[in-house]
């Protein structure tokens, strides 16, 4: 069955078997009309596309097209007609793009054709009727909430995040925040504590407290270093000396070279000098009364010699 439907006052969208074609009408120019007998008006094919389904209708949605269709190739388990999908799609820029497909769960599809269905618009609210033999179904764009609550369950945060912001930020039910929160647990569940380090700082911008509640997060799993180079640091933004100094421990105890470069850069007001000093003191001590206990001169030894100068090195800074 051939699908006509009039997107605009002048455009008509044309879908037949398998093939979408959306024409303008234009007037012809004076030099045209002139030169040969043709009437005042032509259609002006400006957009061909083949698709995977047989289709059963179209319509319009704000600058893109909705398709109502029926896959070409049968179930190959049942042989029998697949669920008819109905998909959005963008089709700008002589490309065709698939933005969403859904299959529909209509009673009875695997004996219908692509005829059995029937797409009906109503424009002004932007819903679409599709009818079957046994159902009608209803369908209208999600909004923003429906949106982001879809992506989000679909694990596509970066997506969810980036709808938020285009709207300001926040919808009804969702914030960037709240989204970026879940996004962060994502990542930190994979490992991926850089990327995690990045959207901290993404979502948290200025905000004293959400740092605060975030960043025991990446000292749990001991990835406080990740994290050390987008936390604030200037006066008038400073976080709670205790978050510096969780910081310079893990510094400390895990990477000594990053610790006395921390120690270099770092505003002393940041954090308890004091507090810093008597940690690296300990770890002094303790390295010295490991070296009493054995003189074996292997690389584990020469690397203490080297945590023991760094440490010395910093004690000098901090002072």
């Amino acid at each position: 069955r051939c699908n006509l439907l009039w997107s605009a006052s002048k455009t008509l969208m044309i879908g037949w078997v398998d093939t979408i074609r959306i024409c303008v009408i234009r007037k012809r120019s004076q030099i045209e009309l002139q030169t040969r007998d043709v009437t005042e008006y032509l259609v002006d094919p400006v957009y061909t596309f083949q698709t995977e389904y047989f289709i059963s209708g179209l319509g319009p949605l704000d600058d893109q097209l909705v398709l109502l269709g029926v896959p070409k190739v049968c179930d190959p388990e049942a042989g029998k007609a697949q669920r008819p999908v109905l998909m959005v799609a963008d089709y700008k820029d002589c490309e065709f793009c698939e933005l969403s497909t859904d299959s529909l769960n209509i009673r009875g599809y695997e004996e219908y054709s692509c005829n059995d269905y029937y797409l009906d618009i109503l424009l002004e609210e932007n819903r679409f009727f599709i009818v079957s033999p046994k159902d009608i179904v209803i369908a209208s764009p999600l909004d923003i909430d429906d949106k982001v609550k879809w992506l989000t369950e679909n694990s596509r945060f970066e997506k969810a995040i980036t709808v938020l912001e285009e709207v300001g930020g926040k919808s009804s039910h969702h914030t960037v925040v709240t989204v970026g929160v879940k996004y962060l647990d994502h990542l930190m569940s994979e490992h991926l504590y850089e990327e995690a380090a990045i959207l901290c700082a993404r979502i948290c911008k200025n905000d004293k407290a959400l740092w605060e509640n975030l960043i025991p997060k990446f000292n749990e799993v001991k990835q406080l270093r990740a994290i050390s180079i987008y936390v604030p640091k200037t006066p008038d933004q400073a976080l709670n000396s205790d978050i510096y100094e969780l910081i310079l421990y893990e510094y400390l105890n895990k990477d000594p070279p990053g610790f006395l470069k921390i120690v270099q850069d770092w505003n002393p007001a940041l954090y308890k000098t004091g507090v810093i000093v008597n940690e690296v003191l300990k770890q002094l001590t303790f390295l010295l009364s490991r070296d009493q206990n054995t003189n074996l001169e292997n690389d584990e030894n020469i690397h203490t010699k080297s945590d023991k100068n760094i440490d010395l090195e910093t004690v000098k800074n901090i002072y």
